[in-house]
């Protein structure tokens, strides 16, 4: 079997298996439900998920899973019984026990952590990025005053993994033109008035170290447009999906492209979710892309926080 597969398809395993574990990562399952899903056996699709990731399939869930997490511990207000629910775990107790192992903290004592250490190094490529764009760059215009509370259906994110490892940033910038391009065409071929083409990352921004984070384009459709679930289904099998949960969302408009709207978009959230002004329900945050230069941020936001 392994002759006649390409390494491309090799590769697409790999990160179908990615994603299923992110859209289930609070959800029981097996890697023979991957395996069954990607219509390979359990062996071929362990074996290569290891050699193409750099580490076995359930070292990545557990892991993804923790830092997850741990995102939901800074960001969010959920108590750990209600994070520990939310990110696959039987017990508190199983997941505290987890939670310390991986990080060396309890997560009561990580929640009281000041800055984290991976969060040093994004807010110091924040910084860097920032100053070369000079002081004038915003212009007040990452303030939660300009924020809109608004209402998104739960939706289905149709998507392609654009960059992973090294310097995933970068690499998402030469390509995102290409993927807007498709996602675009997509809109206008399948007639898809409420759809939005979205970037972000499956990963938690403050937790994941900088050269795993996966970083995605994408187009996200609201569940009950049923139609252009099944055209999507049948015309992309090759793209990726993923739940995202509808509620309440903030909106924060932003005349810039993607590229320099995600620069000091995390610190917009990181600063207010520390102050309190607002608390996420998920780590599911992403940036709206309407147009070489025109974006939209949105937040998900906890509804007791409303």
């Amino acid at each position: 079997m392994a002759s006649l597969i390409t390494r491309e398809q090799i590769e697409n395993f790999a990160l179908q298996g990615l994603s299923y574990a992110d859209d289930h990562v609070g959800d029981p399952f097996s890697i023979k439900d991957v395996s069954d899903r990607l219509g390979i056996s359990y062996s071929y699709f362990y074996h290569n998920f290891a050699q193409y990731m750099g580490e076995p399939f359930w070292h990545y869930v557990k892991r993804h899973r923790l830092e997850l997490a741990a995102g939901l511990l800074r960001h969010s207000g959920y108590n750990i019984g209600e994070i520990s629910d939310l990110c696959g775990y039987a017990t508190t107790a199983a997941f505290s026990k987890a939670f310390k192992q991986h990080f060396k903290e309890s997560p009561k004592d990580f929640r009281q952590i000041i800055i984290l250490p991976n969060e040093k190094r994004t807010l110091q490529i924040t910084e860097s990025i920032t100053a070369a764009l000079g002081p004038d760059a915003f212009n007040g215009l990452f303030n939660y005053e300009r924020c809109e509370k608004v209402k998104l259906p739960d939706s289905i994110l149709y998507y392609s993994l654009i960059s992973r490892g090294q310097d995933p940033v970068a690499e998402m910038i030469a390509r995102m033109t290409q993927y807007y391009n498709l996602f675009k065409k997509m809109q206008t071929l399948y007639d898809l008035p409420q759809s939005r083409i979205i970037t972000g990352t499956l990963d938690a921004v403050p937790v994941t170290n900088y050269e795993r984070l996966s970083m995605f384009a994408g187009i996200l459709i609201p569940v009950p447009a049923i139609a252009a679930h099944i055209q999507l289904q049948q015309n992309f099998g090759y793209l990726m999906t993923k739940r995202f949960t509808g509620g309440n969302y903030l909106k924060l408009p932003v005349p810039m492209d993607f590229a320099t709207a995600g620069v000091p978009m995390y610190n917009f959230i990181s600063m207010n979710c520390k102050e309190g002004v607002f608390k996420m329900s998920g780590n599911h945050f992403f940036i709206s892309m309407n147009g070489p230069s025109n974006s939209e941020i949105y937040i998900p936001q906890l509804k007791k926080h409303y």
